[in-house]
Parts: structure tokens; sequence; C-alpha cells
């Protein structure tokens, strides 16, 4: 490969700069890197518009692609299009997709092409409009000082994940990935209140959400079920508009107003007594378990704005001074948190415009809680993120954890979520992060359970969470916990059976195949052991036309050359195949174990859904 690869599959038109802009284009190790440079200060390039670039570069690809895009959204929503860049979430067809994209992957042919940020991934954007594709600077990007460039990088290869793998080592550099261990919430199972989980923003009846959450632990405990971390969500301080909080029920109105004070909401835990905070007192009666504590974006009722300076939107204000933020980690500390959860990472964004109108500042604002993270030995959860913030994340050393689908039980088809997790897990192993999929009930409904006190995808929930390579968190109401199907993603301690990298997308499911009922969606990870490797295969029926599927995978299409012993997890077969077969009906799945290549078919420890555990940390 080389300029006769690259150069007639993407094209680039005529571009439209500010004065004092320049572009260039060079190959280099097989890359084809566009970049935008100013040659002087430039100001006053805002176009108004997010989605219209203040410099742009229009773009083609040649032929007749298929296009994967991840989308300027929380959780960069991944979403497809044909030729015609029709985009959409093609599991949801009644969803009008954003059409600013942070990283697209294209397929024509027997070939994929990979248009993907190297460097400030938060001021460049890939816009999908009338005239097509467009790569630059975001519309509210308004000043750039002498010498900022930023580069796109152009792969070409025959696969994605090829493609994928190279760019995140490129954005990545040397740094290792953190070792599950060195966090309670990537080494062990914890218990979650976010949305989707029973107690959130919500109580048993006659007690305030810390005592309903800290009696489900207990019960758990008695249970033997091995919970460590536990996670308090957004409900556990003041916000500018209180969501109200309810016996178990799901709340109608959960308004996304910013904090007004990180610190204990009064009505959410019992009266404190003695010298303990709410929050310390909450953790004293459970033993003080390590923590993950909820943090969101800054209301501008907020009284931290008398002191500093900020900028300050309609929405949400952010502090100048990513120091401000070490309050945050001054208390996480004292209350024995492991991790701060960062969320609405969007609404940082997007609901302060100073934050978008020169460059950097989001990176600053990330990477100053990423040294504060390292002075206080509380690491950082990224939820809500947008692109630009998984890419950002996979630079900086404490971000044990990534979300990379929206909320458990947000959509109305889980198969939407299990989609958007296995399509984003690509980016996320590419870079080397950890990937959570938010949390889940464990038990299937009972004859009379109403929507809070189970799952009937229960058993799937547990094993897409298991294989994350992150946290895997259950959200069960009290006395509802299936300990059978929970202790299949750990050992008897509550350790975490990892594997070596987010479980995702082959690379023929990754342009919306499975939603149209095309293929099964497979997605695959491994463990590696002693130097040995253990390659698993998960199939699900995610038709968006809810038909039976069946379906043939070639274990070849995913690196896997020869027959295999495969254990099928469901049934306990053991076959030697070449190929994997189910018939599936809709939102059914399959897993099977492939054994590295050799005489035994040792499958590991098969009650549990990760069978052979990875040594790679």
């Amino acid at each position: 490969m080389g300029d006769d690869v690259i150069g007639p599959l993407v094209h680039l038109g005529d571009e439209s700069l500010p004065d004092g802009v320049v572009l260039d284009r060079q190959v280099l190790d097989l890359v084809d890197l566009v970049r935008l440079t100013a040659t002087r200060d430039v100001k006053g390039i805002a176009t108004g518009r997010f989605s219209r670039p203040s410099a742009r570069v229009p773009l083609s690809v040649a032929g007749q692609p298929s296009y994967l895009g991840f989308a300027y959204t929380q959780f960069a929503l991944p979403v497809v299009a044909g030729p015609s860049l029709d985009f959409d979430f093609r599991p949801a067809h009644n969803l009008q997709s954003p059409r600013v994209l942070g990283l697209l992957l294209a397929r024509v042919d027997e070939m994929h092409i990979l248009l993907a940020p190297l460097d400030h991934p938060h001021e460049q954007v890939i816009v999908v409009g009338d005239d097509g594709l467009q790569w630059g600077w975001h519309g509210d990007l308004d000043e750039v000082p002498e010498g900022f460039s930023t580069t796109l990088g152009i792969y070409t290869g025959r696969t994605a994940a090829e493609l994928l793998d190279r760019w995140g080592r490129a954005v990545r550099g040397d740094r290792p990935r953190p070792a599950a261990d060195t966090n309670p919430i990537t080494s062990h199972l914890s218990y979650w209140t976010d949305n989707g989980a029973a107690y959130w923003y919500r109580t048993e009846a006659g007690r305030t959400i810390g005592t309903s959450v800290a009696e489900a632990i207990e019960a758990l405990r008695a249970n033997d079920v091995p919970i460590h971390a536990v996670e308090l969500d957004s409900w556990c301080y003041d916000h500018e508009v209180p969501r109200p909080i309810a016996e178990i029920g799901y709340p109608e109105e959960v308004p996304p107003s910013g904090m007004l004070l990180w610190k204990s909401r009064s009505d959410a835990f019992d009266p404190p007594s003695g010298d303990l905070d709410p929050i310390e007192q909450f953790a004293e009666r459970l033993g003080r378990p390590p923590m993950v504590i909820h943090s969101r974006h800054v209301s501008p009722q907020s009284t931290y704005l008398e002191a500093g300076e900020w900028w300050i939107d309609a929405l949400a204000a952010q502090p100048v001074d990513p120091m401000f933020f070490r309050r945050w980690f001054d208390d996480a500390r004292r209350w024995g948190v492991c991790a701060i959860e960062q969320d609405w990472m969007l609404m940082y964004w997007f609901g302060v415009r100073a934050l978008r109108s020169a460059p950097d500042r989001a990176s600053a604002w990330q990477r100053g809680l990423d040294a504060l993270a390292e002075e206080s030995g509380v690491d950082l959860i990224w939820s809500m993120a947008t692109p630009a913030d998984i890419v950002l994340a996979a630079t900086l050393d404490h971000v044990v954890a990534v979300r990379t689908c929206d909320d458990y039980r947000f959509a109305a088809d889980p198969a939407l979520l299990w989609t958007w997790y296995l399509t984003v897990n690509r980016l996320a192993a590419s870079l080397g992060l950890r990937a959570f999929k938010d949390c889940f009930f464990s038990r299937r409904p009972l004859p009379g359970d109403d929507a809070i006190d189970g799952d009937q995808h229960a058993e799937l929930e547990a094993l897409l969470a298991c294989m994350s390579a992150g946290p895997v968190g259950i959200g069960d109401r009290i006395g509802h916990t299936d300990r059978e199907v929970v202790m299949r993603t750990c050992d008897t301690d509550g350790r975490i059976r990892h594997v070596d990298r987010p479980l995702s997308l082959i690379d023929g499911c990754l342009f919306g195949e499975p939603a149209r009922g095309e293929r099964l969606a497979w997605a695959t990870t491994t463990s590696t052991q002693d130097g040995e490797v253990w390659t698993y295969v998960v199939a699900i029926n995610t038709s968006a036309e809810r038909r039976t599927i069946a379906d043939t995978l070639e274990l070849d299409t995913i690196g896997l050359d020869g027959a295999r012993e495969a254990h099928d997890w469901r049934n306990g077969k053991v076959q030697t195949l070449d190929a994997l077969t189910a018939d599936l009906a809709p939102r059914d799945w399959a897993l099977w174990v492939c054994a590295p290549p050799g005489e035994h078919a040792d499958a590991g420890d098969v009650t549990k859904y990760v069978t052979i555990v990875s040594d790679l940390g």
C-alpha cells in the first residue's frame, strides 16, 4: 500500500479556509496526514453553528462506500449510511441522528478507510451536509493562536480492525493501560444506583435512598454476593432544579439541570449523627467500602461562581482554572472514593460556548482532572462522553473506564443499546481503554414483578458487562438478585473475570447489517493466559424487524486459522469447527469459547462467562 491505495480512495476538494490558515497533505508510514495550521493569530472565524466548520475541506470516498460514523453526542452514538450519506442509527428508524461526526469509517468493496483525528480531537469534526462530507474546525471555534495545527489521519487497509488498532496506537503512544487491579471499580464486582438501577431517585417505602441502598448491599453480602465498590449517583447532591425522590417507580421528570454544590443532599440520607457527613455516615455503616461518586456540570446559579474566573452560559458554567475541581478530589478522598464518575460531559462541551471558542480548553479541563487524580489517588470514569472525550482519554493515565452506550433500560428495545455498546467498544478497545456497559438487573422477572424487579435479558446483560474489560455493576432492588447469574461474572471473592479488551462487533457487522436482519450481531474478544489465546464469540439476534435469523461465521474471518475446538457455552457441546452456525429467535444469543490451536480442548471454568481469565491485566 502507499499512494496507489491511499490517493485514489479519498479525494480532497477545494478548501475554504480563513486568512492565515493553510492546508497541507503528506503520506507518512502508509498514513495520509491532512493538516490545518494557523500561520498567525487568527480571530473572529466562528460561523455561529457548530456544524458549519470555520475551516473546511470537502472529502469524497471513491466507489460505492458504506459508512460508520461516531456522532458528536453522548456516548459517541454510532450512525451508519450508504453512498447517499443517509446517516441514521439503523436500529431506530425514527431517531433523527446528528450529522456531526468525531471520526468516520468507510468500506469500499474489500477495502476499509478510517478518517480520524491524531491530535486536538475536540477541535476537529467531520460534517455530513448537503454537499457531502467536510472535515475541518468546528464552527464555534472563534480564535486560534499562531502555530495551532490539527491533523486528520486517513488510514486505508483490508480490515477495520487493522486500521482502528493502528490509529489507536498512534494516539495512545507507549502509554500502558492501567491494570484492572489498580482500582476496585475495575477489579471487583460493584453496586450501582445510576439511571436504570433500582435506587436512582427511588426508595423503598419509608426509607431514604441512602438507607435503601445500604440495606440492599447488606442483604447481598448476607447472601454471599461479594459486592466491593458502591456508586452513588447524582441523587446524592443538590441540583439547580431538584429531581423528585419517590418510592419505587420510574421518575417522570428528570431535568438535566446543573449542580449547585457537591455535597450531601439532605433528603437523600438519614439525618447525620455526630460529626460525620451523611455520605461518610453511609460509608461507615457499610464498613467504608470503596465508592464511586457521580459529578456533573456546574449550574450558573451555584455559589461556586462567587469566587474565581468562570465561563458562564445559560445551562452550565465552567471554571477557567481546572484546579477549581481539587475540592472534588479532597472530598472524595475523605469519603473513601476510588473513582469520580465524570458524567454529562456532553453538557460541559455544548453547555458552555466559551469552552469551544478557543482550542484546547476542553482538553485543559480534562488533563487538569487527570492531574488531580494523580495527586489524590482518586481515579476517573468518563460518562456521556463525546468521541473527542473518548479519544483524549487514551492520552490520560487515570481514566479507568469509559461508558460506551446510553443508560440501561433507556431504550424500549435493549438491542439498540447492545448495538451501541458493541460498536463504540471498538473505539475503546483500539484506544486501550476499558469499557463500561452501565448497570444491569441480574434476575429475570417473576410472576407479579413490576418493571423495577427484573429483566428478561438479565443473563445477556451480565455477559456483556463481564466482557467489557471494565466495571461490572449490578443495580438490583433489594431481594431481587439472582446470585447464580452474578457469580458467572466474577470469582467467589468478587474479582471480575476479565478479558483482554472490550467485546466488540466484527468488521462484517459494523455497518448496520444485524439491525437490518442481514446477519446476526457477531462480537468477539479474547483471553490471553500464559501466552495462549482463547477467543470468545457472541452472537445476538438484534434484527429491528424481530425475525428469526440463521447465520454462519467463518473462523478465518476473525483471524483464527484452521479448525478450533469450540465449546458451545449454552448447551455444553464441544466440536472441532472452522465455522460457527446459529439459528436465533429475536433477542436470543449464543456464546462459544474457541480454544488455542493444539490437541487440548480446555475451555476453562464453563460455569463462568469468561472461562479463562486474562493475565494481561
